[in-house]
């Protein structure tokens, strides 16, 4: 089953357009985008297969002193922050658990040795995919790859070798609370996630994904941007594609095409974690593979996979407790009644979200353009909140 944005009309006689449904999200997109909240946003959302919802408003961030306004575009391409979590590293686990694989109770250090140490070897890759593994919120690996870059090894700051530099820090880093006793979020996890899906595969992460997850479902915008390969072939992005990020102080730069997160540029632009770029077409596709699995009609992930890692029911985890995903929250931030129990949400700092409701056939994408330039804020949250809630009153 798939999804893809065939039309881009905003007017609301199109069919499968619900009108209410429409204004609403309209309503909330306008006022955030008059009130400065963000400077462009595009959402779609799918109910029983139809489109309920497709807008796209605003511009993208210009560098300062810009006289050209770019509008944002359906086809723009989004720097997709941590949905990379989800949409490239826990989807490569689920392809991999329903082929048989792997099994998610397998210890991490099956595939990884370096881990069968202390504390580090009662994780799981159930421990990963939840962020229950223990590791810190802080890593510190951009900061441990600068001082190597201008120290000992010159050279390795965004570099082909800078990936397996931060698996062998990450080998080091020792838990800092017991696996599977708390929930802390935490880049490690997916980073250890992403070196996993490259032992099993015997591939990089990149063309792992690729091979198992975007060629078969045909998202042909889905991929990650290696800084190193962009370097040695003296190539650039064509920027006029993309969302841009905004002005970067560490980089000294205004951010277009490259990913944003300091870990994943640091490690060359390719982690478990996050580096992932693509469209609002392929990730309604990616979004209704997942729906499609959930109710076994997915020829990659089986329906018992998908159900494993949207409601988990594994001895010794909280209930709440999701892999990769996470639950659906009301505004207030309390569980949204009457959603079904595999109804999940993912989001980022970038402005990217999902939501996927069982229940009502609903998959819906939220893309925004300068939440990380105008700063994060909680005006910023409630707008994504307000969308998702309206979205979740399709009936």
């Amino acid at each position: 089953m798939s999804v893809a944005l065939t039309t881009h009309s905003e007017s609301s006689g199109g069919e499968g357009w619900r009108g209410g449904l429409s204004a609403r999200v309209s309503d909330i997109v306008d006022k955030g985008l008059s009130e400065g909240v963000v400077s462009g946003a595009l959402v779609a959302a799918a109910h029983h297969g139809r489109f309920s919802v497709q807008l796209c408003r605003g511009n993208k961030v210009s560098p300062k002193g810009a006289t050209e306004v770019r509008p944002l575009e359906f086809t723009t391409v989004f720097d997709l922050g941590t949905l990379t979590e989800v949409v490239c590293t826990a989807t490569l686990m689920m392809r991999l658990i329903s082929g048989g694989k792997v099994n998610l109770l397998d210890r991490a250090s099956r595939f990884v040795q370096s881990l069968a140490v202390g504390q580090r070897s009662q994780i799981t890759l159930a421990h990963l995919l939840a962020h229950v593994a223990g590791y810190g919120t802080a890593t510190g690996v951009a900061d441990e790859i600068l001082r190597a870059h201008e120290g000992a090894r010159p050279g390795l700051l965004s570099s082909s070798g800078a990936r397996q530099y931060t698996y062998n820090l990450l080998h080091k880093l020792p838990p800092r609370y017991e696996p599977g006793t708390r929930q802390l979020r935490s880049d490690a996890d997916y980073i250890v996630l992403g070196e996993i899906c490259e032992a099993i595969t015997g591939m990089p992460l990149e063309k792992a994904f690729s091979r198992f997850v975007a060629a078969p479902l045909g998202l042909r915008s889905l991929n990650f941007i290696e800084l190193s390969s962009v370097r040695s072939k003296n190539v650039r992005p064509m920027t006029e594609v993309f969302a841009p990020m905004g002005e970067c102080p560490r980089r000294n730069r205004f951010v277009c095409g490259e990913v944003w997160d300091e870990h994943a540029w640091a490690m060359g632009g390719v982690s478990g974690h996050n580096g992932l770029f693509g469209t609002a077409d392929d990730l309604l596709t990616w979004a209704a593979e997942i729906l499609a699995a959930l109710k076994g009609r997915s020829d990659i992930i089986s329906a018992d996979v998908a159900r494993a890692f949207m409601a988990p029911n594994i001895p010794g985890f909280d209930p709440d407790w999701r892999l990769g995903f996470d639950g659906v929250v009301s505004p207030e931030g309390a569980a949204a009644a009457g959603v079904a129990p595999e109804a999940v949400t993912i989001s980022s700092a970038t402005g990217c979200s999902v939501i996927i409701e069982p229940k009502r056939d609903l998959i819906g994408i939220v893309l925004m353009s300068g939440s990380v330039a105008n700063g994060m804020t909680k005006r910023f949250s409630a707008m994504r909140s307000d969308i998702h809630a309206a979205l979740l009153e399709t009936e």
